[in-house]
């Protein structure tokens, strides 16, 4: 058996089961950080996001709030650009004030334990709250502002852009924007932290915003992003500001914003990190001299959403209004938004892909045709399921395996979906009560390990028997 030993600078030898339980509730704390709904405090939020500048040798920023991360990454990319154009300099803000607060406090807990240590510790914590937060609010938020700033960012400033300026804005924006980029890009690969959130980042489904989206984005929007902008710029904070900053932007402006998240920090929303490297400071009672300046970041996280990392500037998003979830914890709700912020931004879920939000909010009337004409084959599954297998079923390919689809004990069929490398099987009957039913069921049943060729044996694997126990009742109500 190992000898555990703790001191201030060392950890070896696994944890205590004591020490298990704690670590434990401190990944609970985290996680209720993680989703955190209450409006974001300015007194709390400002002086974290500077002490982390100080910690990184920049300059204390102006620090802005954004009422969502759509309003962030918008503002970002309108205030970045005015700022080039006023001759700022751009460096690798994200990675500089994590590589001296964040980075290098886990590198310094990492090489202060042995690795019993750090596995028992790391799972207590870090990997308990990631399979707890991860889906539901950090990977739900990245990819579901990024398409939102896609499509809204583009069209909010399309006007701004016209045909007598594009050849030379196309020449200055590539130009640019390799300049205000490419360091922190190539900083944040070389982040251990940077690249692992950019890996599962990429990994998330990415849905192009409709123009209904667009429409409610930009209405609910346009006055918090002029906002957003003029503060982070020193500019005029009205309404009308806002087209003279995008016409400032240009398509420069236009490119930041797509480019936020080479310059994010996910604040709350990376909790299973934090949770980690906080666990092993206050339940492990490691003292490191890291732990002075990472208190900067573990503040920012406790009290800030997402947030943008300027040499002028910080922008950071308020907490939403309410994150719901299915009992798995991916983001899911089956009558509106699973994410949406005061300022009306609005994410839509279900089981953890994004649909378009009329898909879900005005099920009843979705045309099962335009659910099958979505390019992306995630989407098109998850928007079968909501608005239900047997109106989807009168558009697809149908096979019958056995069975009569119009009689109480049913049939086994088979739909065809395109993009699925096979087709699915579904139970598909008439029910007293309610109506068609159509339900997926596996080709192997989990009740017997035998396959599910019959209607029977459909009909058995939905009431958790084997087939050869089923007896269909003669009157189903």
């Amino acid at each position: 058996m190992n000898k555990i030993i703790r001191t201030p600078t060392r950890a070896e030898g696994g944890i205590t089961p004591e020490e298990k339980n704690l670590l434990d509730k401190h990944a609970e704390l985290w996680i209720k950080r993680a989703f955190r709904t209450e409006p974001i405090k300015p007194e709390k939020i400002i002086p974290a996001i500077e002490g982390i500048y100080q910690a990184a040798g920049l300059k204390k920023p102006r620090v802005v709030i954004a009422t969502s991360p759509v309003v962030m990454a918008a503002a970002y990319g309108a205030a970045a650009a005015i700022w080039h154009e006023r001759g700022a300099t751009h460096i690798a803000t994200a990675s500089a004030t994590a590589s001296a607060t964040d980075s290098a406090t886990y590198s310094a807990t990492r090489s202060a334990t042995r690795s019993a240590t750090y596995s028992a510790t790391h799972s207590a914590t870090d990997s308990a709250t990631r399979s707890a937060t991860y889906s539901a609010t950090y990977s739900a938020t990245a990819s579901a502002t990024r398409s939102a700033t896609a499509s809204a960012i583009h069209s909010a400033t399309h006007s701004a852009t016209d045909s007598a300026t594009r050849s030379a804005t196309h020449i200055a924006t590539d130009s640019a924007t390799h300049s205000a980029t490419d360091s922190a890009t190539r900083s944040a690969t070389a982040s251990a932290t940077a690249s692992a959130i950019h890996s599962a980042t990429d990994s998330a489904t990415h849905i192009a915003t409709d123009s209904a989206t667009y429409s409610a984005i930009h209405s609910a929007t346009a006055s918090a992003t002029a906002s957003a902008t003029a503060s982070a710029t020193h500019s005029d904070p009205t309404e009308q500001a806002m087209q003279a900053c995008f016409d400032l932007a240009g398509a420069f402006g236009v490119k930041c914003a797509q480019n936020w998240s080479n310059v994010y920090q996910g604040g709350n929303m990376w909790a299973a990190y934090d949770s980690y490297l906080s666990g092993m400071r206050d339940v492990i009672s490691l003292r490191l001299p890291e732990h002075e300046t990472y208190h900067f970041w573990e503040q920012a996280a406790i009290h800030g959403g997402f947030r943008v990392m300027h040499p002028e500037f910080c922008i950071v998003t308020d907490f939403p209004e309410f994150i719901k979830t299915d009992d798995n914890g991916l983001p899911h709700c089956e009558n509106g938004p699973s994410h949406r912020w005061r300022d009306g931004v609005a994410f839509y879920f279900w089981h953890g892909v994004q649909l378009p939000a009329h898909w879900i909010e005005d099920r009843d009337n979705v045309d099962p045709a335009e659910i099958i004409a979505h390019e992306n084959v995630e989407v098109r599954a998850a928007g079968a399921a909501c608005i239900g297998w047997s109106r989807m079923a009168q558009k697809m390919d149908r096979k019958i395996i056995d069975g009569d689809p119009n009689t109480d004990l049913g049939a086994l069929v088979e739909l065809a979906l395109p993009g699925l490398d096979e087709p699915g099987r579904f139970l598909m009957a008439q029910c007293p009560r309610n109506g068609t039913i159509c339900e997926g069921v596996p080709r192997i049943s989990d009740i017997d390990d035998k396959p599910i060729n019959t209607a029977i044996a459909a009909q058995a694997w939905r009431d958790c028997l084997p087939a050869a126990e089923y007896s269909h009742p003669t009157l189903r109500t």
